[in-house]
């Protein structure tokens, strides 16, 4: 299977699903207040530009950090892929899919994929955006609950990859699906509160309708429907295909 708009699409979608799942969203202005080392919040009082650069800069810096380690774990999907090549990888690929999505939609709820193990990486100011970085990987290495059949699902379908950059692109996408709110949140750090606690109302619609597009997608994988649906949109102009 190539890297293809559909699955291109549904990695970056995954990301924003992430980032706007119960368990990251209302965190998202602690994480970034606790980078800057200021509050996140509705206020009268706007943010000089040279302040919201620098928090914009560390809001950066804390994506590149989980980026990177989302990056690895789409090399090592991959190429678990790769030296497993079979229909049967196909398979499993399609129905953990299917299981994520089912997780994300409440119908099912095994306690495993929704513990929490953060890494507790302590803000040392004097490091600069390093710390920033470093609390990054933190976020990706413990993770946080509600997000892990997300992961789970688009790792499942990069491991089906042709080969292992494109493995490593689903998952670039999906950092970046993650990382442009919080960049977002970075530059409007006197509005962001406000607004994200206006979205908490959707999170629920949000999580199962993504669930459904999970479970859509393993079905098309399984039955090895998704090349036939690339390809199809292929001849209508739709999308594309990387070739890599």
């Amino acid at each position: 299977m190539n890297t293809t708009a559909p699955s291109m699409v549904m990695s970056l979608l995954a990301g924003l699903a992430s980032f706007l799942s119960p368990c990251v969203l209302p965190l998202v202005p602690a994480y970034i207040g606790y980078l800057t080392g200021q509050a996140v919040a509705a206020t009268d009082e706007r943010p000089s530009l040279a302040t919201r650069f620098t928090t914009f800069l560390h809001a950066l810096a804390f994506v590149i950090g989980f980026s990177a380690v989302f990056m690895l774990l789409g090399l090592a999907a991959g190429g678990l892929g790769r030296l497993l090549r079979a229909d049967w990888v196909r398979w499993i690929g399609g129905l953990l899919l299917v299981f994520f999505g089912l997780a994300l939609t409440g119908l099912i709820r095994l306690p495993f994929l929704y513990a929490e193990h953060r890494l507790q990486v302590r803000r040392h100011p004097q490091w600069g955006y390093l710390s920033s970085v470093l609390i990054g990987v933190a976020f990706a290495g413990g993770w946080t609950p509600c997000v892990g059949p997300i992961l789970g699902g688009i790792m499942a379908l990069g491991a089906n990859q042709a080969t292992v950059l494109q493995a490593v692109l689903l998952l670039a996408a999906y950092s970046v699906g993650l990382g442009v709110p919080f960049l977002l949140v970075g530059l409007a750090i006197d509005r962001a509160g406000l607004l994200l606690r206006r979205l908490t109302r959707y999170l629920h619609a949000i999580q199962v309708a993504f669930g459904v597009l999970m479970i859509l997608l393993g079905v098309l994988l399984f039955t090895g429907w998704l090349q036939t649906l690339t390809q199809w949109l292929g001849r209508l102009g739709i999308g594309w295909d990387l070739g890599l």
